[in-house]
């Protein structure tokens, strides 16, 4: 019989056994899991034994027997769960999810080496000298990890019948967004023909139909979504083996799981948060001996939140370690090059923080496996960057740090604001813009080499996006000069350009080749007239 028809769907279940036993070894290790977990444990080896059974895929049934049989003898109480099991269980993990990459590569299946052997002979106190798997290379930080194949849907009851989980393939969902999109780009176009035609009753019709059209992006939106949860056995595991490796002791809460997010959003999140926990944990916790010297608890605490906002998502990283000095690293980024003493002097300490986005940036006295380098958080801003997020760090030296991120709800739609430099028109992203300003040519001044405007207390540097474009300056008949006020690392930026045209809804389409590589732009959108019009990214286009 041919089972390749079902492989999809093994895959799909199998890492989701996966993701639980990674969770369930995570929560026994920190001594907030008990017998439920150990018994989810077991029910997972022995299920993902079977479904490869009847797959007749011999080297993954013959390393979760392996697992099982261990599970066996902890659930028994011949054993108690211990670190060094936890270590063998995740290796096993790792390996089976390098299998199934063989798998979707068609490609044979790598061996289970000795660590079936390992597993049965496991006694406490036992080495368990684990080895590395070999998956396939991990995406680099800010890079959208592999989409999942499938997602579940719960269906509401209907006519009686009970709520019903079904799994539906991402491809259907993602056209579905695609035709929502093409629809309110159709809409734009009808409303811009409207105002060419006066008829009250196409007034009508249109009022309704944007209202359908609202109620189908707001489901459509919905289906896309995914629980947080989703991604949190991968953080869950990553802080465990970072605490491991640095020596550090460490308690990592999550809170709010249950929100939800789209897909799109949620796919690429998990390198960036990744990388903020390592570091939380590699550089900002102290050492045990040391916190105690300083009157703190033995272990560390690490608390990711997420919650919603309206139409955005806010996730809150914040850890009680030794905390971030301004000063510091100030002289770090003159030491290094990255700006000039009398830049460094102007800097506020939000600025100072926002400093360790820059590239090449770190105050680390060593590099370490996990961090040290300088390239990681440079990576994280991009990508939060890139989804029409916000990337804040507040610190306070011997108290910890917070790393609050802001992001849509979506990606697939956005709230822009249109701007023109001589012919060239642009949509930003309003989650980009602090605030739009009409600026008088005195309010503009000189200051150490540079434009500024002030607001406020604070000078706020100004450049045309003409002359970043490689476009003409701009004349201003009114003596008025049209300003977006931006963030580009951290720091307030001002943008001269010849006309703000106001706020729009836009449906992001991505670009192809070869404009997809082009800098500062991230997508392309259609206004109601059809004209094309690019999407910028202000952080990369700078």
């Amino acid at each position: 019989m041919d089972m390749s028809q079902y492989r999809a769907l093994f895959l799909a279940e199998s890492r989701e056994y996966l993701e639980e036993m990674g969770r369930c070894v995570v929560a026994l290790d920190s001594g907030a899991g008990g017998k439920p977990e150990v018994d989810a444990l077991f029910r997972a080896a022995h299920s993902l034994k079977g479904m490869a059974l009847s797959m007749e895929f011999e080297p993954i049934v013959a390393l979760a027997h392996s697992m099982e049989d261990l599970m066996v003898r902890v659930r028994d109480g011949a054993l108690s769960f211990d670190r060094g099991i936890g270590d063998l269980l995740l290796e096993g993990a790792d390996l089976l999810e390098g299998m199934m990459q063989d798998l979707e590569a068609e490609r044979p299946l790598r061996g289970p080496e000795d660590l079936p052997l390992r597993l049965s002979s496991y006694s406490p106190g036992q080495a368990t000298a684990p080895k590395a798997p070999e998956p396939a290379p991990e995406p680099e930080v800010g890079a959208p990890a592999e989409p999942a194949r499938e997602a579940l849907r719960e269906t509401p009851a209907e006519a009686g019948f009970e709520p019903a989980t079904v799994r539906v393939r991402t491809e259907l969902l993602d056209h579905l967004a695609n035709l929502t999109g093409e629809l309110l780009t159709n809409k734009q176009r009808l409303l811009s023909l409207a105002r060419e035609v006066s008829s009250s009753r196409l007034d009508e019709a249109l009022t309704e139909t944007n209202r359908l059209l609202r109620s189908l992006q707001d489901e459509v939106a919905r289906v896309r979504l995914m629980p947080f949860d989703a991604i949190c056995p991968r953080l869950e595991r990553s802080v465990r083996d970072v605490s491991r490796k640095s020596g550090k002791q460490a308690d990592f809460v999550i809170e709010g799981r249950e929100i939800g997010l789209d897909r799109g959003v949620l796919e690429q999140l998990g390198e960036p948060l990744n990388h903020i926990l390592k570091n939380a944990v590699d550089h900002g916790l102290e050492p045990a001996e040391e916190r105690q010297s300083l009157g703190k608890p033995e272990r560390g605490t690490v608390t990711l939140s997420v919650t919603r906002d309206r139409d955005q998502v806010v996730i809150l990283v914040t850890d009680d370690g030794r905390g971030m000095d301004p000063a510091k690293m100030i002289a770090s980024a003159v030491k290094k090059g990255l700006i000039d003493p009398d830049e460094g002097a102007m800097l506020s300490p939000r600025q100072a923080l926002m400093l360790s986005v820059i590239p090449g940036f770190s105050t680390a006295g060593k590099v370490t496996e996990v961090s040290g380098r300088g390239v990681g958080m440079d990576a994280v801003n991009s990508t939060i960057r890139r989804l029409g997020g916000i990337l804040a760090i507040d610190s306070q030296v011997g108290s910890g740090s917070r790393f609050t991120l802001r992001l849509p709800m979506t990606i697939a739609t956005v709230h822009a604001l249109l701007v023109r430099c001589g012919k060239f028109k642009g949509a930003v992203p309003v989650s980009a813009v602090q605030r739009s300003v009409e600026l008088r040519r005195e309010q503009i001044r000189s200051e150490s080499g540079r434009q500024v405007f002030y607001l406020g207390d604070e000078p706020v540097p100004v450049l045309s996006l003409n002359r970043i474009l490689g476009l003409p300056l701009g004349r201003f008949p009114r003596g008025f000069l049209p300003v977006f006020v931006t963030e580009v690392k951290g720091r307030q930026l001002g943008l001269v350009v010849d006309e703000l045209l106001g706020q729009h809804e836009l449906y992001i389409k991505p670009l192809g080749r070869p404009l997809g590589k082009v800098a500062g732009v991230a997508g392309g959108a259609i206004l109601g007239d059809g004209e094309i019009v690019p999407v910028l990214d202000l952080a990369t286009l700078m």
